[in-house]
């Protein structure tokens, strides 16, 4: 699938790479401030190789590698198609509106590169008019429409909601107006007719360089495997970045979860489509109340605690399996009534088509008998989620990748544990692809310090964030705030914030209190700043510079061991004659701690100290595998070593 905008030219790919960006190259010229890298070059020149031969590559580049710059001059000069895929909005952001124009004008490339996100990103005319006209909303609401009607009809041109910045982001009201596809008339929506989702789709599908999310590509991929068409046009190079989160995502799409506020929104959206399009059939507003009804009676037998259930002890919950069971006879009951009159109108016909799939997913979920498959449920007093997860996506994911072809490159800075990237490999049935690790450029040896304390307790003591704080409060001083505290659970967090909040005379910023980007702007303006986060933190996020001198990580982070997921992996793999901690909890842990890490240094020029916590580090034999895929940092086990670094960073920039 050649472009047809692809520059003509006689000199072998690799050439015309290294031409780009080796010493007096392109980049250097066109770019203020690039500095060629060798393993960068070295790095462009493997992905070459992969695009050529249509074959795959596992790529870890530690940070400051250039790994962006070194799969994207590749692949634009390779005039191929190329869909890039990741896992935050910060890098597709970067890259549609940053690095690919950049790139693309520094080398002469006439190439159109597209963003294509879910189709919940984008505004649906036909739901916002229903929104309108039909549904009764609180003041606020309506003022919140009345924003969106405006940014509608004078201001887009995508519907993208990002583009929507009266609105916030996580608003309620945009899942009232957003193109869910529960909501589409597909057969009756189109560019031409105003509708904003099948004209991005239809721009995608004309460009060159397609830029998605896992999310998105991963939901392609699920219907791929399902029969039911795609979703993302073809194309002859898959590039994935932040890919060490692409198999959960994938276990994501390829099994599926359901929750009391999705069936309770179908209800609401059940008695508006009879309100509006079959007045006279007021008994299907009562049947759809009996759903309701259903949705509590199982809530209640679940109980007020918040839990995690796995199916063996949902088994031997009597008044669940029979509640769950009246709820499966009402939503099949439901879903023949809609049936009856779904002819009258759009609304109808679509509320027939969720409830019937809806009621598929409730009984896939009761009688999955499938190995591969976990059943498990969330709950708390007013709520429940469940959830059908597949322990494995390997024979899914290599399945769909021979079927799609091409040249695949996956990419991360934490794809390998202790240099080998068989975990990684494995969990996406990768078996066959070649991989290559380049470290980072930095300076570890000089441009900080690992501070490890000893003495103090294991994590389950009760008292453990307490002493943990104490420990790190002579470099929080030192180093003025200017500090990441991560940790591995929301409790731990809150506990962390509850003392500083008492003793931390400066700023406190905490994960939740404000959106995650103003957060991070407010940490690099604020005087004294101390930062708290939990998993979101941990990775995808860039403070170059004096902002950040201390990163303090509470503890390793091991997945919880009453999680059902882990529950059922672990005795999947010990069926297998494998250990579970050794080949999902360790590999998980040391993968989210390399992340973790890699929030301290960030350029050349930074200093600082990464404070790890855990005295299992030292004491357990698995501490010396998270310690050797580390940062190769010094490791210092008394405070005042610490505070040297911090003091001499201090010196330095005053």
């Amino acid at each position: 699938m050649q472009s047809a905008k692809a520059k003509k030219t006689n000199k072998p790919l690799a050439e015309r790479v290294r031409a780009v960006l080796q010493n007096g190259g392109t980049l250097e010229k066109a770019i203020p401030g690039y500095a060629p890298r060798e393993a960068q070059i070295a790095m462009a020149l493997e992905v070459v190789e992969t695009i050529q031969q249509d074959s795959t590559l596992l790529a870890e580049a530690g940070t400051g590698t250039g790994k962006t710059f070194a799969y994207l001059i590749p692949a634009l000069l390779s005039g191929k198609k190329i869909i890039l895929s990741t896992a935050t909005k910060t890098l597709q952001e970067q890259l549609i509106q940053k690095d690919l124009p950049m790139l693309m004008k520094a080398c002469d490339i006439k190439s159109k590169a597209r963003l294509l996100k879910g189709r919940d990103n984008y505004v649906c005319p036909q739901r916002l008019e229903i929104a309108e006209t039909v549904e009764q909303h609180s003041r606020e609401d309506w003022k919140k429409l009345a924003k969106i009607r405006e940014w509608v009809d004078d201001k887009t041109l995508n519907g993208d909601r990002a583009e929507l910045d009266s609105v916030a982001e996580d608003d309620p009201i945009w899942r009232k107006v957003s193109a869910r596809m529960e909501f589409c008339q597909s057969a009756e929506c189109s560019a031409e007719g105003g509708c904003f989702y099948p004209q991005v789709k239809q721009k995608a599908a004309e460009a060159e360089i397609l830029v998605v999310n896992h999310h998105l590509f991963c939901a392609d991929l699920a219907l791929r495997e399902q029969g039911f068409g795609e979703l993302l046009p073809e194309a002859d190079v898959y590039v994935f970045d932040e890919a060490h989160q692409l198999p959960d995502i994938a276990a994501q799409f390829l099994g599926f979860s359901l929750s009391r506020s999705q069936l309770e929104e179908l209800v609401r959206d059940i008695k508006q489509a009879q309100s509006l399009e079959a007045p006279e059939s007021k008994q299907l507003a009562d049947l759809a109340d009996k759903i309701s009804e259903q949705l509590l009676a199982v809530n209640q037998a679940l109980g007020k605690w918040e839990k995690r259930w796995t199916w063996t002890q949902l088994e031997s919950e009597t008044a669940f399996q029979q509640t769950f069971k009246r709820m499966l006879a009402v939503m099949d009951t439901v879903t023949d009534a809609l049936k009856s009159v779904e002819e009258r109108g759009k609304q109808l016909s679509a509320v027939h088509k969720r409830c019937k799939e809806y009621a598929v997913q409730l009984k896939e979920w009761q009688n999955s008998q499938s190995e591969n498959n976990v059943r498990w449920i969330e709950s708390s007093q007013a709520r429940f989620r469940l959830f059908l997860t597949p322990l494995n996506v390997a024979a899914a994911f290599s399945r769909q990748r021979e079927e799609i072809g091409g040249a695949w490159l996956f990419t991360s800075a934490t794809l390998s544990v202790r240099g080998q990237f068989d975990y990684f490999a494995k969990r996406l049935g990768l078996d066959d692809a070649k991989s290559v690790n380049w470290a980072s450029p930095f300076d570890y040896q000089t441009q900080g310090v690992i501070y490890h304390p000893i003495g103090l307790p294991e994590p389950r003591n009760p008292d453990y964030i307490k002493i943990c704080l104490r420990a790190a409060w002579p470099l929080l001083k030192a180093a003025d705030g200017r500090a990441f505290m991560l940790f591995t659970s929301h409790k731990a967090m809150q506990e962390a914030r509850a003392i500083l909040q008492t003793h931390w005379k400066g700023n406190l910023l905490v994960q939740g209190d404000l959106p995650k980007l103003t957060l991070l702007q407010r940490f690099k303006e604020a005087n004294s700043a101390i930062l708290l986060g939990t998993s979101s933190f941990w990775e995808g996020v860039d403070v170059k510079g004096d902002a950040l001198k201390l990163v303090v990580i509470d503890r390793i982070p091991f997945a919880p061991p009453d999680d059902p997921i882990v529950q059922a992996r672990e005795a999947y793999l010990k069926e297998k004659g494998l250990n579970g901690f050794v080949h999902f909890q360790l590999p998980e842990a040391v993968i989210a701690m390399k992340q973790g890490a890699g929030r301290l240094i960030r350029d050349l020029g930074d200093r600082g100290v990464l404070m790890l916590c855990d005295p299992r580090l030292s004491t357990k034999g698995y501490g010396n595998v998270i310690r050797d895929s580390l940062p190769d940092f010094p490791w210092v086990y008394e405070a005042g070593a610490a505070l040297e670094v911090l003091t001499v960073t201090d010196q330095t920039v005053n």
